[in-house]
């Protein structure tokens, strides 16, 4: 990607010269000539400094980076599917899981994938359901497996079945809830165990990780709801109602190749059933 832009995301998210210039590994004075270039290139002014060094991105900056981001993106996008052009023999996959399946399939997949399909190459990307789902509508991503019940546009996303989770209650009752993000499976059936047992917590903290959930968890910080499926065999929880079981589901582009769809489709079938056996 152009050095420029690099420079001036860099600039942006630290708020610093100096710190840009370490990041990318060049002087000081490089980074600022590139922005003064960039300046001038655009006509319009990207930074305000202040006293003590301080940077304050100006609305032209701020509107500058988004769109930058948004080009870093597609460049690196570009950059992986040019890698195989031309090449029949390899295969990039580009895969998305939420929290809870990144835990619970991605690592046995993976393992059986290379394995199984030693010519492909896998691009995973970690978010939650709706992230996951924004990111196929985009063709940023193939595949996608998820913990939400989510309208997909049928033009774009088709959706599967594959297994339910149990959701239970873990932790001490110290007033403070644990909960995941919005957009997140576990958020949605939080705010429905919430709404059903009538509890308003005295204290919430919004984690997007459920492994520092956990952590917190056992630190007897607070509860939280979250998949059964985590847990490991001795650790004690509460059973919920039985409605708190929801589906997975499998997500792919509707113009993904058929039969590297289908292989990678019944290979995350047969291991979702493994660990979410039906009742």
């Amino acid at each position: 990607m152009n050095d420029y832009l690099e420079t001036f995301i860099s600039v942006y998210e630290s708020r610093s010269f100096s710190i840009a210039a370490k990041e990318l590994f060049v002087t000081q004075p490089t980074v600022s000539v590139r922005i003064e270039q960039l300046e001038k290139k655009l006509g319009v002014q990207l930074f305000v400094r202040k006293y003590r060094q301080e940077i304050v991105p100006t609305e032209a900056g701020k509107i500058l980076y988004h769109q930058a981001i948004r080009m870093r993106e597609l460049w690196r996008d570009t950059e992986d599917e040019i890698r195989y052009v031309g090449d029949n023999e390899r295969h990039l996959v580009r895969m998305g899981f939420s929290q809870t399946l990144a835990v619970t399939i991605a690592p046995r997949f993976l393992k059986s994938a290379q394995q199984k399909n030693p010519s492909y190459d896998w691009n995973i990307t970690v978010d939650n359901s709706e992230s996951i789902l924004g990111l196929i509508d985009n063709k940023r991503l193939d595949v996608g497996l998820i913990e939400k019940s989510m309208l997909t546009d049928t033009d774009l996303v088709v959706r599967r079945e594959l297994a339910t989770d149990q959701l239970v209650r873990i932790g001490e009752p110290t007033g403070t809830w644990l909960i995941r993000e919005p957009g997140s499976g576990i958020e949605h059936y939080t705010e429905l165990f919430f709404n059903e047992y009538d509890i308003k917590p005295e204290h919430t903290i919004m984690l997007n990780r459920n492994d520092l959930i956990m952590e917190l968890v056992a630190s007897g910080v607070g509860e939280t709801i979250i998949s059964k499926s985590v847990l490991p065999s001795d650790y004690p929880y509460t059973e919920l109602n039985p409605h708190f079981k929801r589906s997975l589901y499998f997500l792919n582009s509707k113009h993904m190749n058929r039969e590297i769809l289908e292989l990678v489709y019944d290979s995350v079938k047969q291991i979702a059933q493994e660990i979410y056996p039906m009742d």
